[in-house]
């Protein structure tokens, strides 16, 4: 495979290399192709948190325990000619090779059956500090400053660039940047192309195209190399600015920079524009130029034809590439395609081939995506098999929990769902309460109410702080199950708790406000659209809710009507027909 050359994979031991080795792809439910260095998890030689350790010096008068007599020395070793019956000697003192792994296996089977110990607490890291600052709108130079500075403690570069990806991996983008800047404004850290391409990436994310552009030609020429151009490429992609794109893009050929990598970017970016038959082009340009497509090229040109429906080319590039090339995510598009096509028969298939191609790296995701698709086709025995493969092989987690449940939910199996959310309490995990949301959304779709209130009494019971979802779907529960009251306070509860970011569906926001107009209760609703205010602007309908509360209540009109055109809302029949009852 081809990529930017700042992504260095693994370290230079041999046998370290190939095991934290990882191609610059993350599979993301929105994007499942990502082309950039920052979606690489293995620049450092080491996986994070595994530093040089220094002999430490002991001290005799330290010790609690009494010093050893020194052993006597070693007899010399056996002459040549007796070296040979004491090899013979300890391989008739070894166990048979069976019976060694069938201890081993026994062993093996009876820790696993042993419930998981309490984890230990984290050591104080650096990288703890950083992630503990969640709010992206709080600073993070105060927190490094106190650990450098103040404290004096070691900051080394490399770790710093893994504390910047592990960041990016968390999509904290503006950490990131932060720190990023941090190393050479605070502490004068060199940074190569590499480093430089990285951060070029996060100018873009975090500032836009513009200000990574203005970083792009303040760089010298020794720094511009082709994994500099290969980010600057993918920040024009992402823009969707196809004409810079293609003007790097020749740029790039004129450098000789040529490799699947910008190819991939280009095929992307012409598929998220809709220039379908261009992504074919860029295909046949790269095999024409000699240039071998990856598995991202693959990828690619696997969505674009599953979108169109093309089976016969999907099939024939199956066919077609090098077994080698393609990865359990490229079966996973075919069967995606073939289940939407409701051809079940092939989508089976291309599901067992790629759970055949399932590596290590990949076990998470991976099988998250069996998860889905086997509760997609309704088999629930395979699903629960893949289920028990995963927890064998990769330590559980809540977005794998959440997957499992979602499916088993799916195929309408409450039970077996309730099974699984008593499982993830009971393991040292860390508590979501979007887990419980899944539980709360199925027992309101069922009219389940009282099994809803409690799940969520006994969460608020252990700790856990409701989500504003998890208020507004109860709210709807309840509107549908007739208990008017407590959906209005429900939906009340989701308002207060809920973030300026949030754009909520106005259903329950309009039923309670009628419920208020019922009531003639004119300082409820003002208290609700005040609330609503704070998330998004009022619309057309909830003034006209507030406007009959008015009317219902005797209360005058004028200052409302004010705010109604301040509103950019002007009278329209409807408005006139709510204030002619006034005068009725």
């Amino acid at each position: 495979m081809s990529y930017p050359q700042n992504v260095r994979s693994g370290s230079s031991c041999p046998r370290t290399s190939a095991r934290y080795r990882a191609p610059i792809f993350l599979y993301f439910q929105n994007s499942p192709f990502s082309f950039s260095p920052l979606a690489d998890s293995s620049l450092s030689p080491l996986p994070f948190g595994l530093t040089t350790l220094k002999p430490i010096q002991h001290k005799a008068h330290l010790s609690p325990f009494p010093i050893p007599k020194p052993s006597p020395p070693l007899p010399p070793p056996p002459p040549a000619s007796n070296r040979r019956s004491g090899r013979a000697t300890m391989h008739r003192l070894l166990p048979p090779r069976g019976c060694l792994l069938r201890r081993l296996s026994t062993a093996a089977e009876t820790s696993a059956a042993l419930p998981h110990p309490p984890r230990r607490p984290l050591a104080d890291s650096l990288y703890r500090r950083v992630t503990a600052v969640w709010n992206p709108n709080l600073p993070l130079t105060p927190v490094l400053e106190q650990w450098a500075v103040t404290e004096g403690r070691a900051v080394e570069k490399n770790n710093l660039m893994c504390i910047v990806k592990k960041l990016v991996r968390l999509r904290r983008f503006s950490h990131a940047l932060e720190l990023s800047m941090w190393m050479t404004d605070r502490r004068y850290m060199y940074l190569s192309p590499g480093d430089v391409a990285y951060r070029l990436e996060l100018i873009s994310k975090v500032q836009g195209l513009e200000s990574a552009v203005n970083y792009w030609k303040s760089l010298s020429i020794q720094v511009k190399k082709s994994h500099c151009y290969g980010s600057l490429l993918k920040c024009y992609a992402e823009a969707k600015s196809v004409d810079e794109a293609e003007k790097l893009f020749a740029e790039m050929q004129d450098l000789g920079m040529m490799r699947s990598y910008p190819y991939n970017v280009m095929m992307k970016l012409y598929w998220e524009t809709g220039q379908v038959e261009r992504v074919h082009t860029m295909y046949r340009t790269m095999e024409e130029s000699g240039i071998k497509p990856d598995v991202f090229s693959i990828n690619i040109l696997l969505t674009v034809l599953a979108a169109a429906g093309n089976f016969d080319g999907i099939e024939e590039i199956i066919k077609k590439v090098d077994p080698k090339i393609v990865n359990w995510h490229s079966h996973a598009i075919v069967a995606r395609a073939f289940m939407e096509a409701g051809q079940q028969g092939k989508a089976l298939r291309a599901i067992q081939e790629s759970e055949k191609q399932i590596g290590r790296k990949d076990e998470r995701v991976a099988y998250g995506f069996l998860l889905s698709m086997f509760a997609d086709l309704g088999m629930s025995s395979e699903a629960d098999r893949v289920w028990n493969v995963y927890k064998s092989k990769v330590p559980v987690c809540n977005s794998m929990y959440m997957c499992r449940i979602s499916g088993l939910l799916k195929m309408n199996d409450i039970d077996s769902a309730e099974k699984a959310f008593r499982e993830w309490e009971s393991r040292y995990v860390h508590h979501d309460i979007h887990l419980t949301n899944l539980l709360i959304n199925a027992y309101c779709a069922k009219g389940l109410m009282e099994k809803a209130e409690a799940l969520l009494d006994e969460a608020i019971a252990k700790g856990r702080t409701p989500h504003r979802g998890t208020w507004y779907r109860l709210a709807s529960g309840f509107f549908q199950d007739g208990q008017v009251s407590k959906a209005v306070d429900m939906t009340r509860k989701a308002l207060a708790c809920a973030s300026s970011r949030w754009e909520p569906d106005l259903t329950n926001v309009l039923m309670s406000l009628e419920h208020f107009m019922e009531q003639k209760n004119v300082e409820a609703a003002e208290e609700m659209a005040s609330m609503l205010r704070n998330l998004v602007p009022l619309t057309r309908d909830v003034y006209h809710i507030l406007l009959e509360t008015y009317v219902h209540a005797g209360q005058p009109v004028s200052d409302l009507l004010d705010r109604m055109k301040k509103d950019g809302f002007e009278a329209d029949e409807e408005t006139d027909k709510i204030i002619a009852g006034i005068c009725q």
